[in-house]
């Protein structure tokens, strides 16, 4: 019953057009859904580095109705499907083929320990946003710092550079001087 509910709520929304379709766009308007398509362009300008298309996106999520906390964890369910598609080796969990295209691209692309981090990143920010006194504020704020965050050389790169860098400074005397 309350999926034919739905649909006659859907029916009648579309008789409000010209062209009186219903489309799943329009559904997703009407019950206040998040659209999985806008959370992928929102994963795909934080690991291009966009900050300003970043809290465009974050903002324009808000303004449908999308909870703050609902959006980290979608960012969030997005990176472990990603993460499981390239540990797996098999096709992407997703309903629809551009999904999975999309997913599968962002396998290829990103490395397991970029995924581990942006997870980890993910993880940290979604407490925060669960806790904050204004979670829209904390959200972005979380995602920025995933933004910025993903210019850094993970730990293990820096410590290899580090003994690099040891082995090719010549040793010094420790300031003795032999007279």
């Amino acid at each position: 019953r309350d999926g034919l509910s739905i649909l006659d709520q859907a029916i009648a929304h579309a008789d409000l057009d010209e062209d009186g379709k219903v489309t799943g766009a329009r559904v997703r308007d009407m019950l206040g859904l998040a659209d999985k398509s806008a959370q992928r362009k929102l994963l795909q300008v934080l690991l291009e580095g966009d900050a300003k298309a970043l809290l465009d996106g974050i903002d324009e999520q808000y303004a449908l109705g999308v909870e703050p906390l609902a959006l980290m964890r979608a960012l969030m369910d997005l990176v472990h499907r990603v993460t499981v598609a390239q540990v797996s080796g098999a096709e992407p969990d997703a309903p629809t083929e551009e999904e999975r295209a999309a997913l599968a691209g962002f396998a290829e692309r990103l490395s397991a320990a970029q995924l581990h981090r942006l997870w980890q990143l993910l993880l940290k920010g979604h407490d925060e946003v669960r806790q904050a006194p204004d979670p829209l504020v904390s959200a972005r704020m979380a995602l920025l710092r995933v933004l910025h965050a993903s210019d850094m050389p993970d730990p293990g790169s820096l410590i290899k550079r580090m003994e690099e860098l040891a082995q090719s400074t010549p040793a010094q005397s420790g300031g003795k001087t032999d007279t």
